[in-house]
């Protein structure tokens, strides 16, 4: 049987919630729009639709969360590990001087996203109705 998260999903938590996985997903559409319209790696271009259609798929996958945080809350760590692993590789590229700066606003940018997923998915198991 489906519990009702209905009394829940309308507290002000959840709200925003849902608003930051709803933005982290048309984020996620927008980077791989982004990828696709510019032809990052020029004749190796073939190799950005996979990174693409992953970029698609955590999209999709960010906003069903939105649509209910409390019920794909298993979801999270799956999201906090893709923007662990874009800022790891995006910073240590940078370091080894194999990117440019350009490519390190997104990073800052899945970093930010990373800390607010930690602490909604926090916020998510400290909330008593949940459990």
């Amino acid at each position: 049987m489906e519990p009702d998260y209905q009394d829940l999903l309308q507290k002000p938590r959840f709200r925003k919630t849902s608003l930051l996985f709803f933005l982290a997903g048309v984020y996620n559409f927008g980077i791989a729009a982004f990828f696709l319209m510019s032809n990052p790696l020029g004749e190796a271009f073939s190799l950005v639709h996979f990174a693409v259609a992953m970029l698609f798929v955590f999209g999709v996958m960010l906003c069903n969360i939105a649509i209910n945080p409390v019920r794909y809350n298993r979801l999270i760590p799956y999201a906090v590990l893709r923007n662990l692993a874009y800022c790891a590789l995006a910073g240590w590229c940078f370091y080894k001087g194999q990117i440019s700066w350009e490519w390190m606003a997104p990073a800052i940018v899945d970093g930010v996203l990373l800390v607010l997923f930690l602490v909604a998915w926090g916020r998510l198991f400290g909330e008593e109705d949940v459990i």
